[in-house]
């Protein structure tokens, strides 16, 4: 599954292209649904296995000696407590696949469907940058990070304090 984060994106790029043209998936955000999922949930994966291994089994065990069932003991004792590395990891992905440039600059060619990394270089022309459209743009671009990480920012507290305290 790690296999996908060995190697550089410039250089996997151009198979994507020729596999998403031969299957008709050019100009459509489902090509970027594909390519963002392919390369984040490995990386989404490795990073919330750590957190699930620092949840002692005993805890689960002793839910389902109290009668839970392993799908009970997982949704109401080790899912609440993996809550901030979810939002954590959450974070992560969101702001890669938010602020990625490369499959979306290759990806889609129409301003129907181009997203604010991309649209953010239609300010750069040949010979000038039209800096205060941009800086703008890029305003507006930081509205649904910061609205994210405003709902999720509980989570990610809780997260860091978890360890700060022994006992």
């Amino acid at each position: 599954m790690l296999l996908t984060q060995m190697f550089p994106l410039l250089m996997i790029i151009s198979p994507i292209y020729k596999i998403f043209a031969a299957i008709g998936l050019l100009n459509t955000l489902t090509s970027l649904i594909i390519a963002y999922t392919a390369f984040n949930v490995p990386f989404a994966t490795f990073l919330m296995q750590s957190f699930f291994d620092g949840i002692p089994q005993d805890l689960e065990e002793a839910a389902m000696t109290d009668g839970a069932t392993r799908f009970q003991a997982l949704r109401k004792v080790i899912f609440p407590l993996t809550l901030p590395g979810l939002a954590a990891t959450l974070g992560f992905v969101f702001t890669a696949a938010w602020s990625e440039l490369l499959f979306a600059l290759m990806l889609i060619n129409s301003n129907d469907t181009m997203t604010f990394p991309v649209g953010l270089l239609t300010f750069v022309s040949k010979f000038s940058v039209d800096w205060g459209q941009m800086m703008a743009a890029g305003t507006l671009a930081l509205i649904p990070s910061c609205l994210f990480f405003f709902f999720i920012q509980r989570y990610l507290v809780q997260g860091l304090t978890s360890g700060a305290v022994k006992g």
